[in-house]
């Protein structure tokens, strides 16, 4: 058996009629005979119909579908375990919830090649109702996954974003130099994480305009109580990246910043948008402060991981945790 140029990574964890939506776009992609590729579905365990909705699809496919059982152990690992079960010269990841045209994967692939971009990333649009996207301000849409660029055209018009996790091509050396996705990262962010790390290694970024995906969220998923389990999640993944890099000094100071923050600029301006009625700066208010609350947590267990480990607070904004608590 030939190996593929890329490999397709989606981790998936009970989302059978969404991901076969996903697999239906992927295995249709126009590779203008420059490349070929193959799909791997990571599944983490699912407890729904997701291993015969993969393998009947693989069935009936023209592009190699290969199902692989994980261990039950999270999005950082299911991410690492199918870069081990991957065989392309590149690695391209793609979330279940998310949905894209035929050209998707080789604009990807003609940045990397032409400009010898080491991590390609494309633009990530949100796909809900539109009542809903126009009540959603930019630290909402941010935490949904929609990219800067669409967020702020005007400020990415000679610039790009960095590549996004959901939504990125790596070159498989990169993985080999910097190491696998961090798996203490059990909040998510080890996406970032990892981007950081191979930026820091000395491998160039990429952007392709034309690699647009939409990614697909409930209506259900934009509650305040789910929006603060999502900011909470930032803030805690955020600390632990900021403490890899900048150290425990550093961090520590990062951390009485965002307390100062909180309380000279987002909790008077949440008063007064409340006031004003301004639902939606509101929302974003108190999204940056519950991110500073998760920062400040994090960064505390880190510094006294006995007395204040709070283990009960980290396992409920655990990524798995809020897949699983998902309406079907």
């Amino acid at each position: 058996m030939l190996t593929p140029d890329i490999s397709i990574v989606i981790p998936s964890y009970n989302r059978s009629s969404m991901l076969l939506q996903t697999l239906h776009c992927l295995a249709h992609q126009d590779t203008g005979a420059a490349f070929t590729y193959e799909i791997v579905v990571l599944d983490d365990m699912s407890d729904d119909d997701t291993p015969e909705v993969v393998r009947k699809f693989a069935a009936l496919s023209t592009v190699l579908v290969r199902y692989v059982l994980g261990e039950g152990m999270g999005y950082t690992h299911a991410l690492n375990s199918g870069v081990e079960a991957s065989r392309g010269r590149y690695i391209a990841f793609f979330d279940d919830d998310q949905l894209t045209h035929e050209h998707w994967l080789s604009a990807l692939y003609r940045v990397a090649v032409d400009k010898g971009a080491d991590l390609v990333g494309g633009p990530i649009a949100l796909r809900i109702a539109p009542e809903v996207h126009d009540k959603m301000g930019p630290v909402y849409r941010d935490m949904c996954g929609e990219t800067h660029d669409i967020i702020f055209p005007d400020k990415y018009i000679d610039t790009d974003p960095l590549p996004a996790g959901g939504n990125r091509l790596v070159k498989r050396e990169v993985f080999e130099q910097v190491g696998a996705f961090d798996e203490n990262m059990l909040t998510g962010g080890c996406d970032r994480d990892f981007l950081l790390r191979a930026l820091f290694a000395g491998f160039s970024p990429g952007w392709a305009k034309g690699g647009d995906i939409e990614h697909v969220i409930a209506v259900d998923r934009i509650t305040p109580e789910r929006m603060k389990w999502y900011s909470l999640q930032w803030g805690c993944s955020f600390a632990y990246i900021d403490w890899k890099r900048w150290g425990k000094i550093k961090t520590t100071m990062a951390a009485v910043a965002r307390i100062g923050q909180a309380l000279l600029v987002h909790f008077p301006l949440s008063l007064c948008y409340q006031v004003l009625g301004n639902e939606i700066q509101l929302c974003d208010r108190r999204a940056l402060l519950w991110r500073a609350v998760g920062y400040v947590r994090k960064t505390l267990g880190l510094l006294f991981p006995i007395i204040l480990s709070q283990r009960k607070f980290f396992s409920t904004v655990e990524f798995r945790r809020g897949r699983a608590d998902e309406a079907p």
